[in-house]
């Protein structure tokens, strides 16, 4: 079952989560149904060419503590065969596209500044399973704790190489250590503007290491990705360090 070590924690959360929505715009919101979890596919690449038949989530992400539309919140889509990201415009609004037919996705928020992480498996463990071209809704907000001593530590990350071309090997890496409840499995590195969110696993010493192929597809261009991680009590480091993506012509 994808996800099981935040299964456990979210059934502790999902009282203080319900009292947090209950005052919200989102509080009778429909999210979505829950579907069971499909078994991993063992080598599949999270940035295959999408195929034909994709849909799309999009919604809105807020603040819980005043409503208000929360901007530059990383938003990401998948977990294992399935790697997507957005991010949230000024009016709090994202879209991830690409998302392939009939894959079982959970929808994960991330930001800076202090705020608590978020996954759809804590509304009622709600993950979506899309039709070809469907676009599916889901608002949630996020809390604001601004308790540091729970945050998870961030540092030296790494793309390697930093100018790569389509088809070339890349290794993104990082060092990710402590946060309240300890590290969780979530260590990512993420890039909206190629739609890309890359899983990284532990390597030993602290150090979280993945290996991607860039697609034929990708367009040459300056790609920023933000590195951060969850504790296991759902705190995120404060301070997202960037790297950027060189792609190069082929």
């Amino acid at each position: 079952m994808r996800h099981r070590h935040f299964r456990t924690f979210s059934l502790t959360l999902t009282t203080s989560f319900v009292m947090l929505l209950a005052g919200s715009s989102f509080a009778n919101a429909q999210v979505g149904t829950p579907v069971a979890s499909p078994p991993a596919s063992p080598g599949a690449s999270p940035f295959a060419t999408p195929a034909a038949n994709t849909g799309a989530i999009t919604g809105m992400v807020i603040d819980l503590e005043n409503d208000e539309p929360l901007a530059d919140v990383y938003v990401v889509v998948g977990w294992e065969d399935v790697q997507l990201a957005g991010i949230t415009n000024a009016d709090g609004r994202y879209t991830v596209s690409n998302v392939p037919a009939g894959a079982v996705v959970d929808v994960l928020g991330f930001h800076d500044d202090g705020y608590r992480y978020h996954n759809s498996l804590f509304d009622a463990d709600t993950e979506f399973e899309l039709q070809p071209g469907e676009t599916a809704t889901y608002d949630f907000g996020l809390a604001l704790i601004n308790q540091p001593e729970g945050e998870p530590q961030i540092s030296d990350p790494v793309i390697d190489p930093e100018r790569a071309q389509p088809g070339q090997e890349v290794t993104f890496e990082v060092t990710a250590r402590n946060g309240a409840g300890g590290l969780s499995p979530e260590v990512i590195a993420a890039s909206p503007e190629l739609g890309w969110m890359v899983l990284m696993e532990s390597v030993g010493d602290d150090r979280f290491r993945a290996t991607v192929t860039i697609p034929s597809e990708t367009p040459a261009g300056d790609y920023p990705f933000a590195f951060f991680a969850a504790s296991v009590e759902c705190f995120v480091n404060s301070e997202f360090p960037m790297v950027t993506l060189h792609i190069e012509q082929a």
